[in-house]
């Protein structure tokens, strides 16, 4: 009787030993998974701010030279895009860089699993809240523009870059179609790739603490 017990106490212990030397090897591989992905997500937020400043300074230029009523609607609808932007990635960044060490790995854990579900809709969404809103602001913006001569406007810079007649129009509005397209293709692609590996990755960990306990 004591001997089968020993051999069932050596049993549980090595099976004990095994999950703990599997968890920290996931670990690992985890913190170092994660912190390539918030680099990434550092660099996007940054990215997508800057980029966003930079369209608020456009088309506020636009929506002062520009005449056409309509297209200048578009300009500030454009405006209040990016001003929407800029505060979602702010967020994004704000949780992403908010991290508090001193908490047990399980709870760590959580608040990781948390950024990341928050990343992965952040980017199942995109067509919603990025792409979409976009595309139609543009395309008010194109539908809106008229002849220059009829307002008495000349600016040959912006009238060689505007697509003012019917051809180049629809040629343009095509065009962001597929690169709006492709914007939201790419967002599907990071979500796929990027977060829902890690979020595997947490799970398996969290049950391996489990079964450890």
């Amino acid at each position: 009787m004591l001997e089968q017990e020993l051999k069932n106490i050596w049993k549980n212990s090595s099976k004990t030993a095994r999950i703990s030397i599997e968890t920290d090897r996931l670990v690992q591989e985890f913190d170092t998974n994660i912190t390539n992905i918030q680099k990434k997500i550092r660099k996007r937020d940054v990215r997508e701010i800057s980029a966003s400043v930079f369209g608020i300074l456009i088309f506020s230029f636009f929506a002062y030279e520009i005449p056409f009523p309509i297209t200048k609607f578009s300009c500030f609808l454009s405006i209040l895009w990016f001003v929407y932007v800029i505060y979602k990635f702010r967020k994004s960044n704000q949780q992403n860089t908010s991290e508090n060490l001193s908490l047990p790995l399980k709870q760590q854990l959580v608040h990781k699993k948390q950024l990341m579900q928050h990343q992965q809709k952040l980017l199942d969404s995109a067509g919603y809240w990025y792409a979409g809103p976009s595309f139609i602001t543009n395309l008010i913006f194109i539908i809106g523009l008229r002849n220059p001569a009829d307002y008495n406007w000349t600016n040959q810079i912006a009238e060689s870059l505007l697509p003012l007649t019917v051809n180049a129009k629809v040629g343009t509005i095509i065009g962001l179609g597929i690169f709006y397209l492709l914007v939201i293709w790419v967002h599907k692609i990071a979500a796929k790739r990027d977060v829902q590996p890690i979020l595997k990755n947490i799970e398996v960990i969290q049950q391996q603490l489990n079964n450890s306990n």
